[in-house]
This record gives C-alpha cells, sequence and structure tokens, in this order.
C-alpha cells in the first residue's frame, strides 16, 4: 500500500491485496487453532507468557479466551451497557469485520441489535456470511463488501460504531474518522483500535532512522498495511470531526503477552500457504517493538454529540 490511488482502482488494489494475504487458505489455517477472531487478546496481568515457550493446546484456548476479553473489555471501558430489555446498542456497524466473529458476538450480547459488517475482502464476506448462517444467527446481522473511506450508509445510522484493529489498513485515516463520525447517530459511540508507533518527543522532528527501519520490517505491502501514526492523530482527527468525550488508552501491556503464541504458530505452520511466511517473519519484528516502546496498542473513544 502507501501509495495514493483514488476511487475504484485504489479499492480493488487494497480488495487484491487483502485477498492475495487473508485468502482462505490462511482462515482456515488461523481458525483451526484460534476460532473465528482475527484481532489481539486482553490478557491479565497474571498470565503473562514466556516468548521462550512451546505451543500447545492451552496456549491456543487462552489466546480464543483472550480475543473474547477484549471485547469486553472494550465494551466495559466504553461504558456501553449489556442489553437489558433493550437498553443497548441497537444498530452496530462492525468495520473491518474479519471472519464475522465479533459481529456474530454482539448478536448474541446484544439481542435486540441489529449488526452490519464490512469488509474490502471478498474473501472475508463469503465465510462471514456462512459461518454466520451456520449459527443460525442470519437474522441478527449481515455482511457487506465495502470500502471504510466511503461507507454506503446514511448520516446518523449506527449508535454504536466499531472499528477493531482496521485502521491500520487504511492509508487516509482523515477519511476514515469523518466516514466513521458521519454514519455514527447523535449520542452514539465510536470505539476504534489500532497498533501506533509512538509520539514524538517536543525536540524530535521525526523518528529515528533505525526506528524507520524496524516500523518498515514489520508490515508492507505482503500484509495489506498502510502506514504507522502516532496516537495523537486520531485524537485531533476526532476533534475535528465535532465528537466529544474522546479518551485514549494504551493498552500495549494488556495485548502483547498474546504474540508470542501467534510467533510460535506462524513459525510451526506451513510456508507454501500464503501470508504465513510474512506473518512469520513480521511478528517477531512486532514484538521487539512492542517491548522497546516504539509501538504502543492504542484504544479511542468517543460520543457523537446528541444535538
Amino acid at each position: 500500500m502507501g501509495r495514493e490511488v483514488h476511487g475504484q482502482e485504489e479499492q480493488q488494489q487494497q480488495s487484491s491485496a487483502f485477498e492475495q494475504t487473508y485468502g482462505g487458505d490462511l482462515f482456515a489455517l488461523w481458525s483451526e487453532s484460534f476460532g473465528d477472531h482475527c484481532h489481539h487478546g486482553y490478557y491479565e496481568n497474571h498470565l503473562q507468557l514466556d516468548g521462550n515457550g512451546t505451543l500447545n493446546e492451552d496456549s491456543f484456548t487462552l489466546a480464543r479466551e483472550a480475543a473474547v476479553r477484549l471485547i469486553d473489555k472494550l465494551l466495559l471501558s466504553a461504558n456501553i451497557p449489556a442489553d437489558s430489555g433493550g437498553h443497548g446498542p441497537q444498530r452496530i456497524l462492525d468495520v473491518g469485520m474479519g471472519l464475522g466473529a465479533t459481529s456474530r458476538y454482539f448478536g448474541k450480547k446484544f439481542p435486540h441489535a441489529t449488526v452490519q459488517g464490512i469488509s474490502l475482502a471478498k474473501v472475508e464476506v463469503e465465510i462471514a456470511t456462512k459461518l454466520t448462517a451456520s449459527q443460525n444467527l442470519s437474522d441478527k446481522g449481515s455482511f457487506l463488501y465495502a470500502d471504510a473511506r466511503t461507507l454506503p450508509f446514511p448520516n446518523n445510522e449506527y449508535d454504536l460504531v466499531w472499528c477493531l484493529e482496521c485502521a491500520d489498513h487504511i492509508l487516509e485515516r482523515e477519511q476514515l474518522m469523518k466516514e466513521l463520525a458521519r454514519v455514527t447517530a447523535p449520542g452514539g459511540k465510536i470505539v476504534l483500535t489500532t497498533m501506533c508507533n509512538r509520539e514524538l518527543l517536543p525536540h524530535e522532528k521525526s523518528l529515528s532512522e533505525s526506528e524507520k527501519e524496524v516500523l518498515e520490517n514489520i508490515f508492507s505491502d505482503d500484509l495489506a498495511v498502510a502506514s504507522w501514526s502516532q496516537p495523537s492523530l486520531y485524537l485531533r482527527l476526532a476533534e475535528e470531526n465535532g465528537l466529544e468525550a474522546i479518551q485514549s488508552d494504551n493498552w500495549t501491556k494488556y495485548v502483547t503477552p498474546g504474540v508470542p503464541i501467534w510467533i510460535h504458530f506462524y513459525k510451526n505452520s506451513d510456508l507454501s500457504i500464503v501470508g504465513v511466511k510474512a506473518f512469520s517473519m513480521a511478528l517477531p519484528a512486532l514484538m521487539k517493538a512492542y517491548e522497546q516502546g516504539l509501538v504502543e496498542y492504542f484504544v479511542f473513544k468517543a460520543v457523537k454529540p446528541s444535538s
């Protein structure tokens, strides 16, 4: 990614990149061990893992539980109530929904809600739709091939807009935040998580060359990741789009214990599967960057004004 080509051509290019890296074979490999949630997990402090440990079924169970725990912790952090008598969110948009696991989780957790998931990868839409039907949840949500920078929805449509680890893949984050704010209903909430590079210090004009090299080694065109941003960018964009109650939290220490599980998983997987080699090379660099404080996992929450 990294170069700006606008319109239908760009959407096709990005969709192709997703298809090549996050294809059906890689999803099948992942879900067999980790389940349908394709994102970081939230690990309690006492569950720190040894990066040199060996993979076993307990590791996969731990990762699956942590992935669900992350969702629950985010909902709690954003003060989103459980669905009691229809008081939870009623219309939810899941931006970059992966295999649709979070959408299905919301469908169960908020029985009065309807969930719309979107992805720029057609293979994700197809798999998510099939998995949702197999769990008899098709009436709770649907999945659409769509671009988060040009959301095909009316203004003020959703009272919860959920963007979990999707912004990493989008170069035009200004447009992304504009669209998220546009489709959020008055009084509705936006929850966004993403990896960021560290904030520059007051005397710094840019990251050091060695830091830039580390970041380049983590993600590339092969992984369909666009670029890195500082946490302050998202705060500024939230303000510029008129959002209120803007909060940011650094959850790096809660998500990093799971990265060694991913590292061992890809290290011992079939390198002929598209995407496995790229991840096996990128994840050790990501863990190093997390440990050095160069990369941080941030949570952003905001509310659209009621009037």
